[in-house]
């Protein structure tokens, strides 16, 4: 059995908890005894959670990614076993973590109160979609079909339309994170992203932030030359290409991260 760094990124939120989700928020103590639990004996909470270097304290993030990076394969099992049973909802937990699994092949499978990870045999292709006009329309119905999480990187957001169908989504407790170019356009017309975990970087090798991209439950990917903004919209002639692939998804959530590490 073998999990995805992505995939294992993906359950730091499940991990730490949170007021408006399925689990619960765990203190600093708790995500020590949790991962106590899982093999890292050595883990002690001294006025806060074991540092990772020695000149700087650890965030939860920090904590709980770097355990789930080292976590051993046969530990898993008793991940799943604790992140579920400890959920509001068992039944809505294992279907979302579900959807996350099927990247790696995998499911959770309930047996009264024990759960168990196993492989499916997967044989699904490839879905490509491309669109040239009604973009606007065609990137919100992706959107709200996010069941989990949405990660964008977008150069230029400015249409207010895609902001408030992400914003539904934060409502519903989805994970979203946004990077934007930083720039004059974003800044004197963007939308507000004050509600969301956003960035805004310049390009990382000298010249402009250029991407296009939206990864939707790390399983659909939105390119193309649109930008998510009115002159895309109204003005030009652009592209949309909307991709169901995971492990096309799986590039594209890499790549996201090497562009908004967690903190």
């Amino acid at each position: 059995m073998r999990i995805s760094n992505v995939t294992k990124e993906s359950m730091v939120d499940f991990v730490i908890g949170s007021d408006d989700s399925i689990w619960p928020v765990r203190t600093g103590k708790k995500l020590v005894s949790f991962f106590q639990k899982l093999g890292f004996r050595d883990d002690v909470y001294e006025n806060g959670l074991p540092r990772l270097s020695p000149n700087s304290n650890t965030s939860k993030k920090q904590y709980v990614r770097d355990r789930l990076l080292k976590l051993k394969d046969d530990k898993w099992g008793d991940f799943f076993q604790n992140i579920v049973s400890c959920s509001r909802n068992k039944e809505q937990a294992i279907e979302v973590l579900n959807k996350i699994l099927a990247n790696d092949n995998l499911q959770l499978r309930s047996d009264g109160d024990s759960v168990q990870i196993m492989g499916l045999r997967h044989n699904a292709q490839s879905i490509n979609q491309a669109h040239f006009i009604e973009n606007e329309n065609k990137v919100i119905e992706a959107i709200r079909s996010a069941q989990v999480s949405i990660l964008v990187a977008m150069a230029w957001f400015t249409n207010e339309r895609i902001k408030d169908a992400l914003e539904a989504k934060l409502k519903e407790g989805l994970r979203i994170e946004i990077v934007i170019y930083k720039d004059g356009v974003n800044a004197l017309h963007g939308v507000d992203l004050s509600s969301f975990d956003h960035v805004e970087i310049r390009g990382t090798r000298g010249g402009i932030m250029h991407n296009k991209f939206c990864v939707i439950d790390n399983q659909q990917v939105i390119t193309g030359s649109y930008n998510w903004s009115t002159n895309a919209e109204v003005r030009n002639d652009e592209n949309v290409l909307i991709t169901q692939d995971n492990a096309m998804s799986t590039k594209f959530s890499v790549e996201f991260r090497r562009l908004k590490p967690l903190t």
